[in-house]
């Protein structure tokens, strides 16, 4: 069976293994080009001296060059790579066997069901989460210099390429896309439907799911009106003000300008300070004096491990739950 599968998908491993090797060997030149310039540059000495005027040197020559450009391609690689695992060699795996009936004559040669699924989710499963832990070793390898300048990971952009969660990604839209063929033992709308759910679910995820998966913190702040983003005042008195804040390195889930009770500020604005013939620095005074906090919902910085370990906790246990469905269907209603 181990021959049989590598005869079925030498094709795919190939084309894997050549993206791997160079996607790699891409992040390793790009890491030490970036190594350099952090040498050059002179930012390791930012932390203890204060000056900092080397770490925007740094980050300048960074951004302009092709090892920058590299890690972005290697970042936007691993939120390809499971769908792509998914599709191509999940999907197919067994649907095109079903489709073609070629599995009946694997089962009449002393193969069993249970062995003729196992050995291909053991062998495929294995090198899709081998193929996006290397993948994200090399990219978080490579920006490690860019870390150190306070790059945010918990930011629902970049922390799906780092840590773990990749793997787990390429585990669940592995067995996600065989689950799904061996159920509508057709080729391409098993590929299809699987591209479909694994990005609904990671949708889902990243833009819900993720700021709830440990307890945030919660905090209330006096309003910094020196770090005022944006305000607006409506025709009707409805006033709306967002206001930055300094939490290095953590993921702001909410930020809402609230009244020194804890309702939501909306105004009545000033329409003489902050209307039109008003000026920014008289209507942001007014504001300073009616006691406006900044009431902020947050995952800070040290959460991303756990967060890491809980998201892929939940892929993997979801890919188990699709193994179990998986062998159950192959033996109750397949043949």
């Amino acid at each position: 069976m181990i021959w049989l599968t590598w005869r079925q998908f030498r094709a795919q491993s190939v084309v894997g293994a050549v993206v791997l090797v160079v996607a790699v060997l891409a992040s390793v030149l790009a890491g030490r080009a970036l190594a350099e310039m952090w040498t050059n540059s002179g930012a390791a000495a930012c932390p203890a001296t204060g000056d900092c005027a080397a770490l925007d040197s740094f980050l300048s020559e960074a951004n302009r060059s092709w090892a920058s450009a590299v890690y972005g391609f290697g970042a936007a690689l691993l939120y390809l790579v499971p769908p792509l695992v998914g599709v191509f060699w999940g999907a197919p795996l067994v649907a095109r066997e079903l489709e073609a009936g070629t599995h009946r004559l694997v089962w009449n040669q002393s193969v069993t069901r249970v062995r003729w699924l196992g050995t291909k989710l053991a062998i495929l499963g294995a090198a899709s989460m081998a193929f996006a832990g290397l993948l994200s070793l090399a990219t978080t390898l490579a920006a490690q210099r860019l870390d150190e300048t306070g790059y945010n990971r918990l930011e629902p952009v970049l922390f799906g390429a780092r840590g773990i969660v990749p793997v787990a990604y390429a585990a669940f839209a592995f067995v996600l896309g065989v689950v799904v063929g061996m159920v509508f033992r057709r080729t391409v709308p098993a590929m299809a439907t699987t591209l479909a759910v694994y990005a609904g679910l990671g949708a889902a995820m990243a833009l819900g799911l993720r700021g709830h998966l440990l307890p945030a913190t919660h905090i209330q702040l006096p309003l910094n009106t020196d770090n005022i983003n944006s305000m607006g005042l409506s025709q009707d008195g409805v006033m709306r003000v967002e206001a930055g804040v300094d939490l290095p390195g953590a993921w702001v889930l909410q930020n809402t300008t609230v009244t020194s009770t804890g309702q939501e500020f909306t105004g009545p604005g000033n329409t003489q300070l902050c209307g039109r013939d008003g000026s920014p620095k008289d209507c942001i005074g007014w504001l300073g004096s009616l006691g406006l906090k900044q009431d902020i919902v947050y995952q800070p910085a040290g959460h991303f491990w756990p967060l890491q370990w809980a998201e892929a906790g939940v892929f993997l246990a979801l890919a188990g739950l699709l193994v179990t469905f998986g062998f159950w269907w192959l033996r109750r209603r397949s043949n």
